[in-house]
């Protein structure tokens, strides 16, 4: 098309008038609040344009009104949509216990807004409970050779885009959610020590099939991990990515136990237990275990009514199971107690109807509905030897009744000592018998802690405000991020010392120094986890420095270090994804010969054979041949130019430097390095 210069200078203008014009707010939205606060709330939260398109199609849409929208986020998030995933829960057992209660609870209250399918292991009663609710239960032996299989056709048929793995037992749903790049939410009830995570596992809940391998993997896998309590996320700290963790309190149903209060007489359900009104009830409700502490509860209950003659003193234990060999003869150890005082002890299956609450101490097996016990105890006995925040303190203190519990774990983050109840030490039952003596001779105190544990409950442990919670992490829970970093580190050589980088060097100088100079443990671990000096002498007093020196030189010092948490299980996956790993590190010059003889044993120890064929001893790490050093030291130097990058594991003493990558916890090793390419 051909224009005349007329034209052109015409359009020209026409052009100029328009850009003109449009240089500014657009007329209809100058000075609007509505369109700048909208604004900017998609600039906080760094909206698209995709995003902000969807939500102006919903304000502008006809059939759109104000007045329709609910005044609070929880309410809007209440509501059912069809773009919500189907979440699969998987519970570790169907038996009545405190953890799978937790996920009928979340069941319930999820159900009406949340598509929720339920997976177990194995069948047991609970499952009658969910089918109640209208879910579906499967059954998916985790033993059968098609286990992955069939559990990915049955996720499939399901249309599952959500995982909740309920309980540390779970650790394989973690990990195959990771395999598959599903979103997953890990819930964790169990308060396991990380050096004695095959214990627990093997010796104590008599797992076949995970170790403390496969559970460290999974936590360092894991997208999302919910724990009950803040001590017990910092109990596992170091093995999750930081980000990962995050604290909810566990609710109880309020509604349910107050209309179980309102509507039952309390003289007619300690009849019906066969206790009368002159009887005081301590209650010890929970699986009966070693890991309970119910002889402890029993020794207390015992001297109590032969010593200080508390005659009309009756003990329920409420939670006895015949499955396993160590809870038999657990249980077996209660009725030896009480025949050791000279008290009877009785089950409460085998006791007629004239029979029942007549023996000084009744164990009765794990019941379905336990609420009947609260109502009828005057205090409640919770004795745990290893516990995380037991639903039981809560519902306790929602039936205004005073609590006895060891003090460990996040039970103080529940009760205060003297205000709802008392806290004493575990495996004490001299501690308990003084506790439940002072509640047995003061009404007014039961009166006025039970008071008082009400009021904790309505404050922190609010059914409702868990369910909210929960909600919003289903749908923010964030997808799994594609895993480049192998494609980066594959085929490059990466250095890695060993002190204090891959083993506690640390916590085994202040172990010797302690037991050799006599000095407070705590002490000594506070001056050497927050020192500013690398070098450990230089942190002490001239006077100390010797006895330093011979500590380090020690027989036996550097074959017993152990590792720092995930570093194990990381060299591994390092190799298996096809790093070149090497482990440097340079010998103590005061005990070269026998440092380097006991490291190679060290490394054999941890790391298996296949790693002595990595290892290199030197005192000039800038010869080794690598892409990456990682290591703790500030500064490391030497007679060339190394050809590797320094990494630092973090540690007190080089919190100064800046300018060099720097690995927190071995959780990280795969964004970190990579990063550092």
């Amino acid at each position: 098309v051909q224009l005349d210069d007329a034209h052109l200078s015409h359009t020209h203008a026409d052009l100029g008038k328009a850009v003109a014009d449009s240089d500014g707010p657009h007329p209809m939205l100058d000075d609007s609040w509505a369109a700048k606060h909208l604004l900017g709330v998609c600039l906080k939260n760094k909206l698209s344009n995709d995003a902000i398109e969807e939500v102006l199609q919903v304000i502008q849409h006809v059939d759109f009104r104000p007045s329709d929208l609910p005044s609070t986020p929880e309410q809007l998030r209440a509501l059912p949509h069809n773009q919500r995933p189907v979440c699969a829960i998987f519970t570790h057992s169907l038996e009545r216990n405190g953890a799978n209660n937790f996920c009928l609870y979340i069941a319930r209250l999820l159900r009406h807004n949340q598509p929720l399918t339920i997976f177990s292991p194995k069948k047991g009663p609970m499952q009658e409970d969910f089918e109640k609710l209208g879910l579906e239960v499967t059954i998916m032996d985790t033993t059968s050779p098609k286990f992955l299989e069939d559990l990915s056709s049955a996720l499939l048929k399901r249309r599952v885009g959500l995982l909740l793995a309920n309980t540390i037992m779970r650790c394989d749903i973690i990990l195959m959610a990771a395999e598959l790049q599903m979103p997953s939410v890990w819930v964790i009830h169990e308060s396991w020590p990380q050096d004695q995570l095959d214990h627990y596992a093997k010796e104590v809940f008599m797992c076949k099939d995970i170790d403390a391998a496969v559970i460290r993997k999974a936590f360092a896998a894991a997208g999302t991990i919910v724990f009950p309590s803040d001590m017990q996320r910092d109990l596992y700290n170091g093995m999750f990515k930081p980000q990962a963790g995050l604290t909810i309190y566990n609710g109880i149903p309020l509604q349910q136990l107050d209309a179980f209060k309102h509507t039952q007489d309390r003289r007619q359900v300690r009849a019906a237990l066969g206790y009368t009104n002159q009887d005081f009830l301590v209650l010890h409700l929970g699986t009966v275990c070693s890991r309970k502490g119910q002889v402890f509860s029993a020794k207390a209950c015992a001297k109590l009514i032969t010593e200080n003659k508390c005659t009309n003193l009756k003990q329920l234990i409420v939670g006895a199971r015949y499955i396993r060999e160590h809870e038999i003869k657990y249980i077996d150890q209660i009725f030896d107690v009480a025949a050791s005082y000279g008290l009877s002890c009785r089950r409460w299956e085998e006791l007629s109807e004239d029979e029942a609450g007549k023996p000084d101490i009744t164990i009765m097996d794990i019941q379905a509905a336990v609420l009947r016990f609260y109502m009828a105890a005057d205090v409640v006995l919770v004795p745990s030897l290893n516990e995380v925040l037991p639903l039981v303190i809560c519902e306790s203190m929602a039936f205004e009744r005073p609590v006895v519990c060891s003090n460990i774990d996040a039970i103080p983050e529940a009760l205060s000592d003297g205000v709802e109840g008392f806290l004493v030490p575990p495996g004490n039952a001299d501690a308990i018998r003084d506790a439940v003596l002072r509640l047995y001779q003061s009404p007014e105190l039961r009166k006025q802690m039970g008071a008082a544990g009400r009021a904790r409950v309505l404050k922190q442990f609010s059914y409702e405000h868990m369910g909210e919670c929960y909600r919003e992490l289903l749908d923010t829970v964030p997808a799994p991020e594609q895993k480049l970093q192998g494609e980066v580190l594959k085929g490059k050589t990466v250095l890695v010392d060993m002190d204090n980088t891959i083993v506690d060097w640390d916590g085994e100088f202040i172990r010797r120094y302690s037991e050799a100079s006599g000095q407070d443990p705590l002490v000594v671990e506070k001056l050497v986890r927050n020192r500013e000096k690398f070098e450990i002498e230089e942190n002490f007093q001239a006077s100390e420095r010797a006895q330093v020196m011979e500590v380090i030189a020690s027989p036996g010092f550097y074959e017993s270090l152990e590792p720092l948490p995930g570093a194990v299980e990381a060299l591994h996956k390092m190799v298996d994804e096809g790093v070149d790993v090497k482990l440097v590190t340079a010998p103590h010059p005061l005990c070269a010969g026998s440092c380097a003889r006991e490291k190679f044993i060290s490394v054999e120890r941890l790391l298996g054979p296949e790693f002595l064929e990595r290892m290199i001893i030197t005192r000039d790490k800038t010869q080794v041949q690598g892409d990456l050093l990682v290591d703790d030291k500030p500064r490391v130097s030497g007679s060339r130019t190394p050809s590797w990058k320094h990494v630092l594991f973090s540690q007190s003493y080089n919190q100064g430097m800046e300018g060099k990558g720097r690995l927190s916890v071995w959780t990280e090793w795969a964004d970190t390095l990579s990063k550092s390419f």
